[in-house]
């Protein structure tokens, strides 16, 4: 039994959207390994682009997808995608992209902070294409049947969408179950039966068979790596070298990996930092040395309740344990305390298998957030916020466990004799700050008072949520005294504080808060962003220093995808050649409205992420809960527009994109408030659930102004669909971009502000699509 065309034609969106969503998602986890976590981003920008040059193509040459034999046409593109798939997996293994070390790095951000320098941008160039090609056969898929079957498009574009949410809520489950690179033969099981039901539909038993097959043997492949097969592993990790790896575990956030050297046992989050495994008593003693690890272990004695934030493979855990401590709770978003758990079970002091530890697999700030009593003791040492696991942790800002609203958090969770220790080396100063503004939100009239500054080899932060005492100064001198190196000083003492110096340290950053989660003020990301642009144009010819690597990085990427936009977009609609539009009056009207479209609707999916993660408790639910909320509604949003009739498309239009506005307005500044003071409570499902029941109404209105559109567009402007497409998937790269330099530039309020500020125009110009008709 075979379906219909028409149903085998939505069955393939569905399945083409989901199998693309599945690559894209693996290609950011690729990414972190094999280049930086900080070029997640263009494995996004690629797609869009991706897709827009297949649209662009078939706006070209519009036979590319004909009319006649639609359906065995896109059968060929499926099968050809999962190739494309392929082939882009193996290249991202096997291409020698950046350069290779043999011992693991020693602390976090070693070898993030240096990517220019380690990316050999020959063979990066050369990846690229390759990586563009599956989303540009999809793109010409995409565009082709819009265009041929413009009247069914709110069906079809809901099944686009539709796709795009499966796609990415099972993403998660299929990292825990499969390893990363293997999800390739999944997506080629994906378009083989996609194929396969495409040329069931017309008739084409032979190619339906051979499909068939493939998909059976795709899909037997991805069932084998249940029981420990891997086929395709990773050949060059950026930054170290796979030959010392001895154990890999890839999971939604983070590709895990155990390096194995002469100086010990060594945890890989992706590949920018390494947490040391500490497995013997030798090791154990060498950690207990450094007081930005034991100093707070030894002020407090036990017996008390300890968190330790970004846990890891738990070094703080063991050194608390070695001071006599024990129940703690170590928080940290990777599974990396079960791993270390299971793998040296024999180790006389596993800091997991040891003391009652209790791994908590949760946000930091969440697990805070939700504790069920209060810390005598909460700590941080040098989290590892540079990874993918990392930045997804903090939702792409790597800030927020360090925010003005993080420390009031964690000041409410402490206990009334209890401290916080927070060592972040050079940039603890910024946490200073953040401390300081949290003490004077909760009513501290002089936090001077709450904070004991250190610095010397190492730097740390010891916090109060009551006054410091002589006693316990004294106290914390004698421990200094006895245990550390002379040069290890209080430089800010409580007793007799330091104004000038506080004061140097509260100028020298910007206050962090939830809304703007980063440390420079907008005066020096203008800097480092303008010096970044002039390095890579070749106008100024200096080195790049750490602090601005974030900003290098995104400059190359916006500077690419602006690039790869004028020669694959702007170019060709300027020509207006291909599909007839130099005949067309009023295109760039239309043109404008896709373009706010795209930049919209991707600016406020960003924007939500950043809002929803502390509420939902884990950022990989929060990402999941907010990508599905927004595709599984707008696709049926999209389907509803088919409902809509003809003399009454624009207005509906007109009205969807006004309740667009107020209900962004309320999702914006309103909802997220009223969500902390009623439901933060409440279990982790439940808060996940009321997210997904507040989002929908904003998610199924966001789907209907695209198809809306098209519906209007005259049977003559039909081939102005392809451009509108491509047109949408380029700003929504550049939303995705130019959400990250707003939010750096003003904060998260004011990005949603510009995402808001898109629609707004889309529903100026939204009456002018009706006007775009032949000269």
């Amino acid at each position: 039994m075979s379906l219909s065309r028409e149903a085998a034609t939505v069955a393939a969106m569905f399945l083409l959207s989901f199998s693309l969503i599945l690559f894209e998602l693996v290609l950011t986890r690729l990414f972190g390994v094999v280049v930086f976590a900080s070029f997640a981003h263009l494995a996004l920008g690629l797609a869009l682009l991706g897709i827009s040059a297949g649209a662009i193509a078939q706006h070209v040459r519009p036979s590319l997808v004909p009319e006649e034999g639609l359906e065995e046409r896109l059968g060929w593109l499926a099968l050809l995608q999962g190739v494309a798939t392929f082939v882009a997996v193996l290249a991202v293994l096997y291409f020698p992209i950046t350069q290779q070390f043999l011992e693991a790095p020693e602390h976090y951000g070693e070898r993030s902070s240096i990517p220019h320098k380690l990316v050999n941008y020959g063979w990066f160039s050369a990846l690229l294409p390759v990586l563009t090609v599956p989303f540009a056969v999809a793109g010409l898929a995409f565009a082709g049947v819009f265009q041929r079957r413009k009247a069914d498009i709110g069906r079809l574009y809901g099944a686009d969408l539709i796709g795009g949410a499966a796609g990415a809520v099972l993403f998660v489950p299929i990292l825990w179950l499969l390893p990363g690179p293997d999800t390739a033969f999944l997506v080629f099981a994906l378009t083989s039966l996609c194929a396969a039901l495409l040329w069931k539909s017309v008739g084409r038993d032979g190619l339906a068979t051979l499909a068939g097959g493939l998909t059976a043997l795709f899909f037997a492949i991805s069932l084998s790596t249940l029981v420990g097969v891997e086929y395709l592993k990773v050949q060059f990790s950026a930054g170290y070298s796979e030959e010392n790896i001895t154990f890999v575990q890839w999971t939604p956030l983070t590709r895990l990996a155990i390096h194995e050297d002469e100086r010990g046992k060594y945890m890989l989050l992706d590949n920018s930092s390494a947490s040391h495994i500490v497995l013997d008593e030798k090791e154990r003693e060498e950690k207990v040395h450094e007081p930005n690890r034991s100093l707070i272990y030894r002020f407090h004695e036990p017996p008390a309740r300890i968190a330790i934030l970004a846990a890891s493979a738990g070094p703080e855990v063991a050194v608390a344990q070695h001071l006599g401590h024990s129940g703690i709770d170590a928080v940290d978003i990777a599974a990396i305390g079960r791993i270390v758990r299971e793998r040296y079970p024999d180790s006389a002091v596993n800091p997991y298998t040891h003391g009652d530890t209790n791994p908590i697999e949760y946000d930091g700030r969440a697990a805070i957030l939700h504790a069920e009593h209060p810390y005598d003791i909460i700590q941080m040492v040098h989290a590892n916020l540079h990874s993918s696991a990392g930045l997804m942790a903090n939702a792409w800002s790597p800030s927020l466990l360090e925010t003005r609203e993080a420390f009031e958090t964690y000041f409410d969770r402490l206990s009334d004799d209890g401290t916080l220790s927070f060592g972040r080396g050079s940039k603890t100063r910024a946490i200073y700050r953040s401390a300081w503004d949290a003490l004077k939100a909760r009513g501290v009239e002089d936090p001077a008072t709450h904070i004991v500054y250190i610095e010397g080899p190492a730097t740390l932060m010891l916090a109060k949520k009551r006054a410091w005492t002589p006693a316990e100064m004294d106290r914390l001198r004698k421990i200094m005294k006895e245990h550390y190196s002379d040069k290890q000083v209080i430089v800010i003492d409580p007793l007799n504080p330091d104004r000038r110096r506080i004061q140097q340290y509260l100028d020298k950053y910007s206050p962090i808060t939830d809304n703007h989660p980063y440390m420079d003020d907008p005066a020096t990301v203008l800097h480092y962003f303008g010096r970044s642009v002039k390095i890579l144009t070749g106008g100024l010819e200096e080195e790049i220093s750490p602090s601005e690597v974030i900003y290098h990085t995104l400059a190359v990427q916006i500077l690419f995808v602006l690039l790869a936009g004028v020669a694959l977009v702007v170019l060709p609609v300027l020509t207006l050649g291909g599909s007839g539009l130099s005949e067309l009056k009023g295109v760039g009207w239309g043109l404008l409205y896709v373009s706010c479209l795209g930049y919209g609707y991707l600016a406020v999916e960003t924007v939500l992420i950043h809002e929803l993660v502390l509420f939902v408790g884990h950022p990989t639910y929060a990402l999941t809960v907010v990508i599905l909320a927004m595709l599984l509604f707008s696709g049926l949003g999209s389907v509803a527009v088919e409902r809509v009739a003809p003399e009454r498309l624009t207005a509906t239009l007109q009205r969807v994109l006004v309740v667009v506005l107020v209900l962004g307005a309320l999702q914006a500044w309103v909802f997220p408030p009223v969500l902390y003071a009623l439901f933060l409570g409440l279990p982790i499902v439940a808060r996940a659930a009321i997210t997904m029941a507040v989002l929908m109404p904003l998610g199924f209105v966001m789907g209907m102004p695209f198809p809306l559109a098209m519906r209007i567009l005259k049977p003559e402007a039909s081939g102005m669909v392809p451009w509108a497409w491509a047109i949408n998937g380029w700003m929504s790269v550049v939303a995705s971009l130019g959400t990250i330099l707003v939010s750096r530039l003003a904060g998260y309020h004011q990005a949603f502000a510009v995402a808001l500020l898109a629609y707004a125009i889309a529903l100026a110009v939204a009456s002018r699509i009706q006007t775009i008709d032949r000269r």
